[in-house]
């Protein structure tokens, strides 16, 4: 007997769906595939359980006639390539020919096609890759594929798939890079009988804001270069729209979507005097090019390309990236939603900002009492998301010393803490170094404190204590904010919304993909609710493969993003209030990505240092 044999078609097949088919979204990416090259102006994705049940993709494509139904799902039959010319200079999306079989081997197919002009259709099933029937039925012009109990009969690979939210935000990924690439064509999303998305012909502008947000319009650099029969075309991001993950960054070659880490660090690098190593820009461009000059036959996904001049394509994408950028001076981001000091900000360790001595308002003149506003009045103000100058009206109004306005600050801050420890001690003197670190002296020596992570690690103890035991306490906002989200960060939300409502964030659903955020922890800076959202939302699906629960993910990802920042100056009893909360935490060495908080300098070390010992 033979050592080595040839393996059964239904083998290969298998063995080549863990190739092709790694997910959901893997299928639904082939299927899609097979309608942009059939010629579909519309493609509607109906999916249930995150696709694990069901994937189907409806096209009114060119559609199939009976014998080409049952050889599309033979392996390494196709119709976009027939010599090997054909393959050097690539103009489809699938050209393999293993996707369908592939497909079929490992799922429960049912596929119904009808060429234009025809009187009716075909139906085919295939069940594990075995031929079921084919049969005539009624049908529209097109191709319907539904695919069922994805890896059904390979149990080992479907204990590989994630949740069913996880994998229907991988289905989203495909499609949102379809339909960038694409916006012509109409695509239509449904999720367990609910649809997700429709999104109609348009240019590409309107593609992107429709799948984002209004913002996006304002906050996009069109990029339009060409040089030597290469042209790059679409938009990136001004600082606006820089995220703290990545996933909002699309480079497409020939209308293919693909993940080649040297071209993506090309773009990026154009932006690098403009961002810091965490954070991300979005962009989504197409780069367009002799296909014979790009090999896309370098992985059976189809995602990863080889460029014949791969140096000159990079510097052609940084060049224009960075000559789009040089307008960033006339869209340059508003900072102002984000300083601080435009806000009053209650909170454990909140910056209160001293605002210096103004003269009374035009027409607050002397007339006016002179005592400071009484609890209501401030409380009522304090929910006003105004900027300094309000604050300035009112101090002036009433003519609040710096001293009345402080500590009436000081009692609702005291009021908001979930665990107040306000107690000061001035015999142990604190300094706060370059807006970053706090030093105070200790019996043995010194010690370090990382402002940022030492309020990271209170915040965090603190939202783990509310979603445990009792909610946090929630301040409500006078005036609901109204944040529109992606299909993605929608789904993120979902996800986590139990546990912000735990530690005091009020949500509803105001639209589709829209909400409306009406209530805020206690102690958190107002002002820059949507940024924070957004944030907790990026760190959230950044790092949440970390940790070990959704609890620990959400509370840390919210006291990562909520936290005072390095930079932020602290007045004395702010620096006070961090160290005696931080050292009433459980852990107060290590934040709880398990970064030091605290660096001990002890005496010995220093002499040492000084060369007395």
């Amino acid at each position: 007997m033979s050592k080595i044999k040839i393996l059964s078609d239904q083998l290969t097949n298998k063995i080549a769906a863990g190739e092709v088919v790694q997910r959901p979204a893997s299928l639904v990416k082939e299927l899609v595939e097979n309608s942009l090259d059939a010629g579909a102006g519309e493609i509607t994705v109906v999916i249930r359980n995150g696709g694990k049940s069901l994937c189907q993709v409806v096209d009114n494509g060119e559609g199939m006639s009976r014998d080409d139904l049952l050889l599309a799902f033979e392996r390494y039959a196709t119709s976009k390539i027939a010599t090997t010319e054909d393959l050097m200079a690539i103009r489809t999306l699938g050209f393999r020919g293993e996707a369908l079989a592939s497909i079929a081997a490992v799922a429960i197919v049912y596929a119904i096609s009808a060429e234009k002009g025809a009187d009716s259709g075909f139906e085919l099933r295939i069940e594990g890759g075995s031929f079921r029937e084919i049969k005539p039925v009624a049908a529209l012009p097109g191709t319907n594929i539904s695919v069922k109990n994805l890896f059904y009969n390979v149990p080992a690979r479907r204990k590989f798939l994630k949740s069913r939210e996880v994998e229907f935000r991988h289905i989203i990924d495909i499609i949102r890079k379809f339909s960038m690439i694409h916006p012509q064509v109409q695509f239509i999303l449904i999720h367990n009988d609910r649809e997700v998305l429709r999104l109609r012909p348009e240019n590409l502008l309107d593609r992107i804001v429709n799948l984002y947000s209004g913002e996006y319009r304002e906050n996009l650099i069109k990029i339009e270069e060409s040089q030597n029969g290469v042209a790059l075309s679409g938009y990136i991001g001004n600082l606006n729209l820089v995220r703290a993950r990545r996933g909002d960054q699309y480079l497409f070659v020939n209308q293919r979507f693909v993940s080649d880490r040297l071209m993506n660090y090309a773009i990026s690098s154009a932006y690098s005097n403009l961002i810091s190593r965490s954070e991300y820009p979005f962009y989504c461009l197409h780069l367009e090019l002799d296909p014979t000059a790009v090999d896309v036959n370098v992985h059976p996904a189809k995602m990863e390309v080889k460029f014949r001049e791969q140096n000159r394509i990079y510097r052609f994408l940084e060049e224009s990236v960075r000559a789009g950028l040089q307008e960033i001076m006339h869209v340059i981001p508003d900072l102002t939603r984000f300083a601080p000091e435009h806000y009053y900000s209650p909170g454990p360790v909140s910056k209160q900002t001293d605002i210096p001595k103004h003269e009374p308002v035009s027409g607050q003149g002397d007339e006016k009492r002179h005592t400071a506003p009484s609890d209501e009045e401030f409380s009522t103000v304090s929910k006003l998301q105004t900027n300094s100058q309000t604050e300035m009206q009112l101090r002036a109004a009433h003519r609040t010393t710096d001293e009345q306005w402080s500590a009436r600050a000081k009692r609702f801050v005291e009021q908001g803490l979930p665990e107040s420890q306000t107690e000061y001690r001035p015999e142990v003197p604190l300094y706060q170094l370059h807006n970053k670190y706090i030093i105070t002296q200790v019996k043995s020596g010194l010690v370090i404190i990382d402002q940022h992570v030492a309020h990271e690690r209170i915040l965090y103890d603190n939202a783990i204590r509310a979603m445990a035991e009792h909610p946090w306490k929630a301040q409500q906002l006078l005036f609901p904010e109204i944040i529109e989200l992606s299909v993605t960060d929608f789904s993120l939300l979902l996800e986590v919304l139990p546990f912000l409502e735990k530690i005091g964030f009020s949500l509803r659903e105001f639209g589709k993909n829209t909400i409306a955020l009406e209530a805020v922890p206690a102690g958190m800076t107002w002002g820059n609710e949507s940024t924070i959202i957004k944030e907790i939302l990026d760190h959230y699906q950044e790092y949440g493969t970390k940790d070990a629960s959704i609890q620990h993910r959400v509370a840390a990802s919210y006291s990562c993003k909520a936290a005072i920042k390095s930079g932020d100056k602290l007045t004395q009893e702010e620096m006070r209030n961090l160290v005696d909360n931080l050292f009433a935490t459980k852990n107060p060495y290590f934040c709880p990505h398990g970064r030091p908080i605290i660096v001990n300098l002890t005496l010995k070390e220093l002499d040492k240092r000084f060369e007395r010992i």
